[in-house]
């Protein structure tokens, strides 16, 4: 039995074991264990050449090869590519050379920027003959083959034109405007371009500059909403367009009938309807419209999109007016930096909803200081001064910055009407008629409810404390010129109790300091003497009759008591010293003229001897 078994099982024939030694390297013996392995059996050469020895060799070396490759990949380590940088640099140089050599122009491109070159430098060697012959040499180069209209839109050609609208002269610069003006509205709408068009506005002759904007004509609406053209449109608009060439361009927001064809009969959107009522809707509709694609932009920083804002507000209807309201409140400061724009604001203060004059508010705030500051700005804060019913959100928002930047304000021309409004609201003397009157007609026809006597006395009793600490601790500041001393005037007249006292003291100590003195006409002269600064002064004195009627603290009281012999004997020497004394002897209780009698006694005789009206009038009232 075990004898047939053996005979028919077949013991495979024993493998060779490879030994080594124990001092073999580990590189060694990685490689045996290799060569030990069969061929893969997806080689190429084990199927071609499996009898011969020396391909075999070859083959398992170049498997070992692969495996170790293998190996590095798996590792994550990327196989090094050696590339000759700088000759793919200049191949891709080379390309870019041959593209620009297929233009028609390339040749006239290198030669117009060789020349560009030297125009574009302050300072040239051969002075300004050499630049006005760059200047000719470059403009023969270009002129009257439309390449003028080419290198305008390419962001370095553009430059070219710039350079010689900057340094060329009248001549020139007319010569190229001919071949520019025809692609204005191209030009405008390229971010390169638009730099030229500002060139020959600024450069140009007057009749240049009515042809740069007529070219504007029929495509008004179009630049006012991209946002490349827009700022462009909107400089030459402000500062170059006339009269009728700003009601042309206005009037194309009215829709498409004013697109091709003008009306000089039509100044305003009203204008468009008012012999055909049934024209009204379509108008407005065509006008709301092109405002609603200029508003989806924002890009309303534009004296002509302000215009036609101001225009709609005030004709459009209820429903259109409260849904545009609703998108301006935030863009109130944009939209105040021209007359129409403001008087766009105003309108939305006015019909805006307490919601909306609370967002306005808000979006005021960052800019509070710089808007009221503005020529037209300043409109904007006074509206909302004279229209919020929720006057501790106004406090909060708007009067705290105020009067944080009171004096700040205060030297401004126009700030300093805002803090006028806070103290004297609706002051003819302080405020044109016609201003007053504007306001008073938008509040009565507003969504206010608060009667404008309580909404201007609760203001007051927020600013007035602190408008008068300001006097207080500073009042020499607020006498420093006729400007602020009206500023500090008014504030005094509004003032009552121990803060208005103070502030009399504080003043009437920087008048009695015989130092304190006033440069006119690059001389210095004292305080007194000063005309604005005397007219103040005697207002102050006038004010005592409402002061003692009230029983406040007076000014000439406070003076009367803090006169001593050395300010007397210099201030009726002066003029204007004397009448400034008969205003407080003339307008003070008796308790003041009795105080001023008694130290003036002494300086009867002197007065006599005193040529001057102001001594003559001083005399007669101590007689």
């Amino acid at each position: 039995m075990k004898k047939k078994l053996n005979t028919d099982v077949q013991e495979s024939p024993p493998q060779k074991k490879t030994k080594l030694s124990k001092a073999a390297p580990d590189g060694e013996e990685k490689a045996v264990q290799k060569q030990n392995k069969p061929l893969s059996k997806t080689s190429k050469f084990t199927k071609t050449n499996k009898g011969d020895p020396t391909n075999i060799k070859e083959a398992k070396l170049k498997t070992f090869s692969a495996n170790s490759k293998e190996k590095v990949n798996k590792q994550g380590q990327k196989p090094e590519k050696v590339e000759d940088w700088s000759e793919f640099k200049k191949k891709k140089k080379e390309l870019k050379l041959k593209r620009k050599q297929t233009k028609n122009s390339f040749d006239v491109i290198v030669r117009a920027k060789k020349i560009g070159e030297d125009l574009r430098r302050k300072s040239l060697k051969g002075g300004e003959e050499k630049r006005t012959q760059l200047i000719n040499e470059l403009h023969n180069i270009l002129k009257g083959k439309e390449h003028y209209a080419k290198f305008v839109l390419a962001h370095d050609t553009a430059r070219l034109v710039q350079w010689l609208l900057k340094y060329a002269s009248d001549i020139v610069i007319q010569q190229i405007s001919k071949e520019l003006i025809p692609v204005t509205v191209e030009m405008l709408q390229s971010k390169y371009g638009i730099y030229c068009v500002k060139r020959l506005l600024k450069y140009g002759s007057n009749e240049t500059r009515s042809q740069v904007i007529d070219a504007m004509y029929g495509h008004a609406v179009k630049l006012a909403s991209h946002a490349v053209s827009a700022p462009v449109v909107e400089y030459a608009f402000s500062t170059w367009a006339s009269p009728i060439q700003k009601q042309n361009l206005i009037q194309e927001f009215y829709g498409d009938l004013y697109k091709n064809s003008k009306d000089a009969n039509v100044k305003h959107l009203r204008d468009t309807y008012k012999d055909n009522e049934s024209l009204k809707m379509g108008t407005l509709g065509a006008t709301k419209a092109n405002l609603m694609r200029i508003l989806n932009k924002t890009l309303l920083d534009s004296g002509l999109v302000q215009s036609v804002l101001c225009q709609f507000l005030t004709e459009c209807s209820d429903d259109d007016r409260k849904e545009l309201i609703m998108q301006l409140a935030p863009h109130i400061v944009v939209i105040s930096n021209s007359k129409d724009g403001a008087r766009a604001a105003m309108q939305c203060i006015w019909h805006g909803t307490n919601k909306d004059r609370k967002v306005i508010m808000k979006s005021l705030k960052e800019h509070l200081v710089e808007l009221s500051k503005h020529e037209h700005g300043h409109c904007t804060i006074i509206a909302l001064l004279d229209s919020a019913d929720d006057t501790v959100l106004l406090q909060k928002v708007i009067l705290t910055e105020i009067l944080k930047n009171a004096k700040d304000l205060a030297v401004s021309e126009w700030g300093r009407k805002v803090l006028l409004w806070l103290v004297a609201p609706a002051d003819s003397t302080k405020f044109h008629p016609v201003f007053i009157k504007e306001l008073n007609q938008g509040r009565e026809l507003s969504t206010c409810k608060k009667s404008p006597d309580v909404r201007r006395k609760e203001i007051l009793g927020y600013a007035i404390s602190t408008l008068l600490d300001l006097v207080t601790n500073d009042a020499e500041f607020w006498l420093s010129n006729a400007s602020l001393a009206t500023e500090m005037s008014a504030i005094v007249k509004a003032g009552s109790g121990a803060d208005l006292e103070k502030a009399y003291n504080s003043i009437v100590d920087v008048i009695t300091n015989l130092e304190w003195k006033i440069k006119e006409k690059e001389n210095d002269i004292f305080g007194v003497e000063h005309s604005g600064l005397h007219m103040t002064l005697k207002k102050l004195a006038q004010h005592d009759k409402v002061n003692v009627e009230n029983g406040n603290s007076t000014f000439g009281g406070v003076l009367a008591g803090k006169l001593n012999d050395e300010v007397l004997t210099t201030w009726i020497e002066l003029n204007r010293g004397c009448f400034l004394l008969v205003a407080v002897f003339e307008n003070g209780s008796e308790e003041t003229k009795t105080v001023l009698k008694d130290k003036l006694k002494k300086y009867v005789k002197k007065l006599k001897d005193l040529s001057s009206s102001g001594a003559k009038v001083l005399l007669k009232k101590l007689e």
